[in-house]
């Protein structure tokens, strides 16, 4: 390959950060936009440098410069993927990768010279495959990701490309490389595809974050992070075919407005959220849990019937007697009443089950509350 088609990568890529900049425009996450496209012309323009290089004086200068900033390029590229899905490396990081790529390009010692120079790209190639797996499985939900897949490629052509150079380095014979041979070529090649590629798979992150975003804030009870009823529709439109009983468990929480008058709103509200977060911990991972109005949820168990719902409740009604959701007040205690009913999904509709369910809920608060029934 050519020093004007290494010219030409650059370019593209300095483009495709360009449109990545304006088609997120509207995203939340504007820092992150923001640091991509710096990432973006900071890695073509050190391209360019390369690009440009002529055999003579001063070549090796332009040569570390230029490799120094297409490596922090990337490894800025990397910490942005690493910050959205969670990771926190170090905000200088990718300086560090440029100032260790320039100065292993003016190493004295020439065998550990080429050992680090050998192993820049690879090593950064393994880590943005990994960081684009990663992304993929947890924001998007892929459980495979065609860009991680391209810089692996990118990573294992190079060390190909430079095996035998580094073989001839450290036995003190000339290098051999060719900047016009297969092995340069394809090995740009998919450098250039998995760069091209990882700008759109960052776009894709960056628009799905906010996807999740509205989702959730169309989805979720702001107070207790537990579905609302339109979440409870969508549930329903989607649950499997395969799914022949459904455990329907309403939950009220006893004596909740002398709760209120004695401790005040925000007293309550703490009660709520404690009750919320004991569900989500004590509940299987494809259960659903419902805030169905005020004080009373609804969870739901796939694959459990009538049985399994009960010794879940009766489980988890002992853990909130325990719970103490004011910490200034260690007297407060609260508890709910719950009433079960086995939705037979091809037998009745939903809202038949969960009115069984509120009967027995109904049923539980007659008894005295604090207690499980099933109908």
């Amino acid at each position: 390959m050519s020093n004007s088609l290494l010219i030409m990568v650059s370019l593209a890529i300095a483009s495709i950060g360009l449109i990545t900049w304006q088609h997120s425009v509207r995203s939340d996450l504007i820092r992150a936009r923001r640091r991509w496209l710096q990432a973006s012309l900071l890695l073509a323009a050190g391209m360019l440098v390369e690009g440009f290089v002529e055999p003579g004086k001063g070549e090796m200068v332009r040569l570390a410069l230029g490799s120094a900033m297409s490596n922090a390029g990337i490894a800025l590229q990397l910490t942005i993927i690493a910050r959205v899905t969670g990771l926190k490396p170090p905000h200088w990081l990718w300086l560090a990768v440029g100032a260790l790529s320039l100065l292993d390009k003016l190493l004295p010692y020439r065998p550990l010279m080429s050992v680090l120079e050998s192993a820049e790209i690879p090593l950064l190639y393994l880590a943005a495959a990994w960081l684009y797996q990663r992304a993929e499985r947890l924001v998007s939900h892929n459980r495979f990701s065609p860009t991680a897949l391209l810089f692996l490629l990118g990573a294992l052509l190079f060390v190909w490309r430079d095996a035998g150079d580094f073989l001839l380095r450290a036995q003190g014979l000339p290098d051999s490389i060719d900047y016009l041979d297969r092995q340069h070529q394809l090995a740009l090649t998919f450098a250039a595809a998995a760069q091209i590629c990882g700008s759109v798979g960052f776009l894709n992150i960056v628009l799905q974050r906010q996807h999740n975003r509205l989702e959730d804030a169309a989805n979720l009870d702001p107070l207790t992070g537990a579905g609302n009823r339109r979440a409870l529709q969508y549930w329903l439109r989607t649950l499997e075919a395969s799914v022949e009983r459904v455990c329907v468990v309403m939950l009220d929480i006893d004596h909740f407005k002398l709760i209120n008058d004695r401790y005040g709103h925000p007293a309550g509200d703490a009660v709520l959220q404690t009750l919320a977060e004991l569900l989500r911990q004590g509940i299987r991972e494809n259960d659903m849990l419902i805030r169905y109005g005020g004080e009373e949820f609804c969870l739901l168990m796939p694959d459990a019937d009538a049985d399994d719902g009960a010794q879940a409740a009766e489980r988890l009604l002992r853990a909130f007697r325990a719970q103490t959701p004011l910490p200034g007040h260690p007297e407060l205690r609260a508890a709910f009443s719950a009433g079960v009913h086995e939705w037979r999904c091809r037998q009745q509709d939903f809202a038949d089950a969960q009115q069984k369910a509120d009967q027995a809920l109904y049923q539980a608060k007659q008894a005295g509350r604090g207690q499980v029934r099933r109908l």
